[in-house]
């Protein structure tokens, strides 16, 4: 017997209780298996379906903590920097030693740019007439 077409469904789970069902139908080309496609068909149906809603709530709350973080360090940082400053000017060493520059606020003041083509506008203009046409209208 000779498998000419797969019909694979699966059954993807997107967290939070919710699942997403793909389905596929291919034919097999020669020298093609069963066992070797629906493998393929697998991992496009988890492509198609992306990452587990419970697993972008992970990282979103990883990055969150590791933001934290970094804010801690930074105040550290900056408390160390301006106790060194001190002791530059107590000392004489130093007296324009600088404060630590604030960088907070920093996204904020980037703006995007950014422009959109629509291939839908030129299909509009196009004149699809044809001399030999009879029944353009």
């Amino acid at each position: 017997m000779k498998i000419k077409t797969i019909h694979a469904h699966f059954l993807i789970s997107t967290g939070n209780y919710s699942n997403e069902r793909i389905g596929f139908s291919v034919n097999l080309d020669d020298g093609e298996t069963a066992e070797e496609v629906v493998p393929i068909l697998r991992e496009r149906a988890k492509k198609i379906v992306g990452e587990k809603a419970d697993d972008l709530y992970e990282k979103r709350n990883k990055l969150h903590r590791d933001c934290i973080q970094f804010e801690d360090r930074l105040d550290k940082l900056r408390k160390e920097w301006d106790a060194t400053a001190a002791f530059l000017k107590a000392q004489g060493l130093n007296p324009d030693a600088p404060s630590m520059p604030q960088f907070r606020n920093l996204l904020s003041a980037v703006t995007v740019e950014s422009e959109v083509v629509s291939d839908d506008e030129d299909d509009e203009e196009e004149d699809n007439y044809d001399e030999d046409d009879e029944d353009y209208n």
